[in-house]
């Protein structure tokens, strides 16, 4: 029976909607914009290929106000921070800002940028000015019509403001009152915004590092207002393993609901590990697990956004440096190649998401996080791959694949390009999925009517997907004969079970 191929990727708007909402996932840039202008678009494709929609990114309040008011006006530099926008729109990317840090002539400690900032008000002007430029219908968009309009819909005040080294010397209720502030210039701007509390650093109260639950609630003691003001806070649930990432956002929830109000959303603004303390294949499976689970959960998460996509990886003794997902030509690492799968899946753009609900936060649920983990364990599928030329049509491949369990495949082909670009740049020339599920599976390929007579060697990516959701993912290079003879026998892009 002949099976018609699925020729590249169509777009999200023609494939049914997954289990996890719109701009549910994100990335932190991390070292991206420090890379040269003409080196952006090859990464931010490579994000947006991903599946990734959201970009936590800093608006930086020192670079965006240089210089203090003169005779109370302000004067903000835009120029840089346009760049990164309009990059980030061309790939229909939204920017989610984080609003920090001090502006060194308006901080507690002047010349300091991690000191509180003096008062609120320089800052929360500072906060509704880039509602002005960003914002739904700002002076940005109005500037650049021929662009995607992509505006700012969400926005983070401060980072880890319950750490020491970011929030200093001021205390919970200094933050209080910015976010008061801050929150109402925002909101006086553009209503609709969701402004929420700093990504709040996970940890035991220590010398440097106040609880977050401790945090709130000396916040909203001294501010019971902000019970109102509030639209989700941000959390950066760092662990050892998913496991315990799942227990710490679990006792963060009780938490907040506590404190702040049942049901008040939360964002995980990091997350993730870094490559010199943890292999790359455990943060593999690490961000595999994340992005399929949390979107089921009722923890009432609002998004994950993985810190971070590019790392400097200078020091090897700096864990900071190695939390990067890709590589500097903008190819992923198998971290950033797990976390996509997993996002493709749970957006709808593939088959196989799993749509169960995991009572992580409730408690009321039948599935524990351990009993769901051992359950995952029990079930990692795995996945053996081998590729050849067909023996006797030259246009072809013959692609026999394992699986551990009975999955469906998805196999990619594409031809490298001379400078290193992400994978699924490569390789949207030819996409196939298989029709049915089975534990082994042999495809014969059509390749050469769509990849053309100039190919000399193809690339093959090879994923696997079980009923439960595991993935599995192998990739193939095969060096083609001729592409003279290949051209003479292509036919049509299909595949066939053999």
């Amino acid at each position: 029976m002949l099976l018609v191929a699925v020729i590249a990727f169509l777009p999200a708007s023609a494939l049914a909607a997954g289990p996890a909402p719109d701009q549910f996932y994100g990335v932190n840039p991390g070292d991206l914009f420090h890379l040269p202008e003409s080196q952006w678009d090859t990464h931010l494709q490579a994000i947006a290929d991903d599946g990734i929609q959201v970009v936590r990114m800093g608006a930086w309040w020192s670079d965006l106000e240089p210089g203090a008011p003169v005779n109370g006006v302000h004067g903000y530099s835009w120029s840089d921070t346009d760049k990164q926008v309009a990059a980030l729109a061309r790939h229909n990317l939204q920017w989610e800002p984080l609003l920090c840090f001090s502006a060194t002539w308006g901080s507690t400690i002047p010349g300091d940028y991690n000191g509180a900032p003096d008062g609120t008000q320089n800052f929360a002007l500072f906060a509704a000015a880039l509602v002005k430029r960003y914002g739904p219908g700002g002076s940005f968009w109005a500037e650049h019509p021929e662009l995607p309009a992509q505006p700012v819909a969400a926005y983070e005040v401060w980072n880890e403001e319950n750490a020491k080294l970011y929030w200093h010397p001021s205390t919970p209720e200094d933050y209080a009152d910015l976010f008061a502030a801050t929150s109402d210039a925002i909101h006086n701007v553009d209503s609709s915004a969701r402004v929420m509390i700093g990504g709040l650093a996970a940890s035991k109260t220590t010398d440097s590092v106040l609880a977050p639950a401790d945090f709130l609630r000396k916040m909203y003691a001294h501010r019971p207002d902000l019970k109102g003001k509030t639209d989700a806070v941000a959390f950066h649930p760092y662990a050892r393993d998913p496991e315990a990432v799942y227990r710490t956002i679990a006792a963060f929830r009780g938490d907040v609901d506590s404190i702040a109000g049942p049901g008040l959303p939360i964002e995980l603004t990091e997350i993730g590990w870094p490559s010199n303390l943890v292999s790359e294949s455990k943060r593999a499976d690490y961000l595999r697990e994340l992005a399929s689970t949390l979107p089921r959960t009722d923890c009432g998460l609002e998004r994950l956004s993985v810190y971070a996509w590019l790392g400097p990886e200078q020091d090897q003794g700096d864990a900071g440096q190695w939390f990067g997902i890709a590589n500097k030509d903008g190819s992923n690492k198998p971290a950033a190649d797990a976390f996509a799968s997993s996002v493709r899946m749970m957006r709808g753009l593939t088959t196989g998401a799993p749509t169960d609900t995991i009572h992580l936060c409730s408690g009321a649920g039948t599935r524990s996080v351990s009993s769901t983990a051992a359950r995952k364990k029990a079930t990692h599928l795995k996945l053996k791959v081998k590729v050849r030329r067909h023996p006797r049509r030259a246009g072809r491949l013959i692609i026999a694949a394992r699986c551990s369990t009975t999955c469906q495949l998805q196999v990619q082909v594409g031809v490298p390009r001379p400078q290193g670009v992400a994978w699924a740049s490569r390789t949207t020339t030819l996409a196939v999925t298989s029709r049915h599920v089975a534990r082994r599976q042999t495809l014969s390929v059509n390749f050469a009517k769509r990849l053309g007579a100039s190919a000399s060697r193809l690339k093959i990516k090879v994923t696997a997907i079980a009923r439960s959701g595991s993935q599995a993912t192998r990739y193939s290079t095969v060096r083609l004969r001729p592409a003279g003879l290949v051209a003479s026998q292509a036919t049509h892009a299909a595949y066939i079970p053999v």
